[in-house]
C-alpha cells in the first residue's frame, strides 16, 4: 500500500514531532514551581525592603546557610538572611531535611522583617532530582543503543529498516578487527601450507648444496 504523502511527508512528520518535543521540554523549563507564585512578591522585591511585605503572602528563593532553625540567604554573598518557620514539614519534592547549600524556593507569610512562616518548599538539587536525572539518562543512551544496533538508515528508501545481522558493541563504538593474526589463531591449512613451503625451501637448498660440491669435485 502507497503511502499517502510519501517520503516528504514522513520526514516533514519526523521533523514537526521532534520540534514538538523540544517545544515541551523548553516549556516546561519555564514554568513556575508553583503556577501561583508568580503573583507573590519575591526574593528580588522583598529583600531591600522586607518591612514593606510584613503579613504579605511572598516567595523567597535562595540556599540554605543554616538548618536550625533552616536559614537562607537570597543573595549569593549571604546576606539577605530569612528564617524559614517549619520548612521541613512543607517540602514538597524531597524526603530528607534540608541541609547546607541546598537551593530552595519558600512561599509563605512574612511574620516580621525575616522570618517567613512557610506554607510550601521546594529545593532545586535533592538527591531525588539527581536520582531522576541519572536514572532518565541511562535509561536513554540503552534504548538509543539497542536503535543503533537493530536499525540502519537506509538512503534509498529514506527510512530506517532492521539490520540484517545486529551489530555487537565494538561495531556501535566504531572498532574494527585488527588485520594482523599469530600462528596460533590461523586456520590448520595455514598452518600446513607453511610447512609445506618450508620443507621444499630445506630441500632445494640440500639440493643446491649438492650440485656445488660435486661442480667442485669434478673441477678438482
Amino acid at each position: 500500500m502507497q503511502e499517502p504523502y510519501g517520503q516528504h511527508g514522513r520526514l516533514l512528520a519526523g521533523v514537526l514531532l521532534v520540534g514538538l518535543l523540544a517545544g515541551c521540554l523548553v516549556w516546561a523549563g519555564t514554568m513556575s514551581d508553583d503556577p501561583l507564585s508568580s503573583q507573590y512578591p519575591d526574593e528580588v522585591e522583598v529583600t531591600p525592603s522586607s518591612e514593606a511585605y510584613v503579613g504579605e503572602q511572598v516567595r523567597l528563593g535562595g540556599f540554605v546557610v543554616d538548618t536550625d532553625p533552616v536559614v537562607i540567604a537570597t543573595l549569593a554573598s549571604g546576606h539577605g538572611r530569612f528564617t524559614l518557620v517549619d520548612a521541613n514539614d512543607h517540602l514538597l519534592n524531597s524526603d530528607r531535611p534540608l541541609e547546607r547549600d541546598d537551593r530552595v524556593t519558600a512561599v509563605g507569610r512574612l511574620e516580621d522583617d525575616s522570618t517567613l512562616a512557610v506554607e510550601r518548599v521546594m529545593t532545586g538539587d535533592s538527591a531525588d532530582t539527581r536520582s531522576m536525572i541519572v536514572i532518565s539518562l541511562v535509561g536513554g543512551l540503552w534504548v538509543a543503543g539497542r536503535f543503533v544496533r537493530g536499525w540502519r538508515f537506509d538512503s534509498e528508501s529514506r527510512a530506517f529498516v532492521p539490520r540484517e545481522t545486529r551489530l555487537t558493541v565494538g561495531g556501535v563504538l566504531g572498532k574494527r578487527p585488527t588485520n594482523g593474526r599469530d600462528r596460533r589463531s590461523r586456520p590448520e591449512s595455514d598452518h600446513q601450507s607453511d610447512s609445506g613451503s618450508t620443507g621444499e625451501d630445506h630441500t632445494r637448498t640440500r639440493t643446491r648444496t649438492r650440485t656445488a660440491a660435486n661442480g667442485g669435485n669434478r673441477r678438482a
